[in-house]
């Protein structure tokens, strides 16, 4: 998108205007790299000021710029340090200031909060996103943070071996992943076989089975399909539960009030849960239940 490799094949589009075989410097995009890159012998005015002065800005509007856009990151008052006097997030904060300086049509992010640490990165998403929609600018943002990439989209991309699987708002993602791998990689679903056998859908390896219209079958309904078990579907019970496979804790995490387990049942199939209550030990033995699974054909 950048313009910084060429494509093999296809196009890069803005607003209907074809960027494919134009320079990085001519596409009008702003870009923050994972690392802030800010040059360390410029004041943080200099770094935010130089598109303007290689664009031939005139001074006096350059100055004028650059104090709203370090308003805007909130660093007002910061121009005359250095970088070597700021944090990390605030080097952050500069290297942001220096991408939307010029009005770029697309923002461009590289996993640009991946290299802070919490609570920082969490502020700066916030800013960020509060930043992006008050100034109505376009932001493709690359990152391998799941949480990150839900909470602060509109549209998902999500690309696994190089190919797009699915394009979505987080809460369509996340309900109704396109694929089995999309649920494992997006909800830490556990994957399963399963064959339909007349009305009803049956796991072998749990010894489960649910009526059909029990199970969200996704596509075409067939008779071999693959189960994806989302987190908020499985059920963890007293051992010995009627109806529920048996299972054992395999970890245990606090979870805002609540407690995230993995739990793996006797054929080794590893499922994610959420437990309230009294914190469940590991080793524990266990029932489990699931409840309306997604269904794929195979």
């Amino acid at each position: 998108m950048a313009g910084f490799v060429q494509p093999s094949e296809g196009q890069v589009r803005i607003d209907a205007r074809d960027l494919t075989h134009v320079p990085p410097e001519k596409r009008g995009m702003g870009m923050v790299f994972q690392q802030h890159a800010v040059w360390p012998h410029m004041s943080m005015a200099g770094n935010v000021e130089y598109p303007l002065k290689r664009a031939g800005v005139e001074k006096r509007e350059r100055v004028e710029r650059v104090e709203r856009a370090l308003r805007l990151v909130g660093l007002d008052g910061f121009g005359a340090r250095k970088p070597a006097s700021l944090s990390g997030g605030q080097r952050q904060r500069v290297a942001l200031a220096r991408a939307i300086i010029a009005d770029p049509s697309v923002l461009l992010l590289d996993e640009a909060l991946s290299a802070l640490d919490e609570p920082l990165r969490d502020s700066l998403r916030r800013e960020l996103v509060s930043l992006t929609r008050r100034e109505g600018l376009t932001t493709v943002h690359v990152t391998h943070d799941r949480s990150e990439a839900l909470s602060i989209a509109d549209r998902v991309v999500v690309l696994i071996d190089a190919r797009v699987q699915q394009v979505a708002d987080p809460a369509t993602l996340v309900r109704y992943p396109a694929s089995p791998e999309v649920a494992a990689f997006i909800a830490d679903a556990a994957l399963l076989d399963a064959v339909r056998q007349g009305d009803r859908i049956s796991c072998p390896s749990l010894g489960l089975s649910w009526p059909a219209a029990e199970v969200e079958v996704v596509g075409t309904p067939s008779e071999y399909l693959r189960l994806a078990v989302l987190p908020t579907a499985v059920e963890v019970l007293p051992a010995g539960t009627p109806d529920a496979a048996a299972a054992t804790v395999a970890s245990v995490l606090y979870d805002a009030g609540n407690f995230s387990v993995t739990v793996e049942t006797e054929s080794g199939d590893r499922f994610r849960a959420t437990v309230t209550g009294a914190r469940p030990e590991i080793g524990e033995a266990v029932g489990l239940r699931i409840h309306r699974p997604l269904a794929y054909p195979v």
